[in-house]
């Protein structure tokens, strides 16, 4: 099967022919991966910054005692379960936000053990993978 031809590149003033998959000339990719990556490095600093303060808690001696012994209790991941899987659990998560419910860090009730994929999904659900 023949392959796609090129593209002419997207840049300002530039008429050169691209590589199928993009959308810059040699030159200009450079340029632009070059931008893009001194851009991405101020948001993962940002980020970072941040978590930093966020997940103190989760850093603390009392919270891997508390997480390491209810994960004994409850060795798979609760959404799993609910949907016929059997999984290990990874990870302990509190239903209601720490961040926004610090008087519930400890209350059995307000946790769950869960799988790696399953907290991904979950928070993607409860809108917290944005924050």
């Amino acid at each position: 099967m023949p392959s796609r031809p090129g593209r002419i590149c997207t840049e300002l003033g530039c008429g050169k022919a691209t590589a199928a998959a993009s959308h810059y000339c040699p030159t200009h990719k450079a340029v632009v991966d070059a931008r893009r990556a001194e851009r991405m490095k101020g948001v993962h600093r940002q980020y970072n910054q941040k978590r930093d303060e966020s997940d103190a808690f989760y850093k603390t001696e009392k919270w891997r005692k508390f997480s390491l012994y209810y994960r004994r209790l409850h060795p798979l991941c609760r959404e799993c379960e609910a949907h016929g899987r059997t999984t290990a659990s990874a990870l302990v998560d509190h239903i209601k936000a720490y961040k926004t419910n610090p008087e519930l860090a400890f209350d059995w009730t307000n946790v769950r053990a869960l799988c790696k994929p399953c907290h991904n999904q979950v928070g993607e659900r409860v809108g917290l993978s944005a924050s």
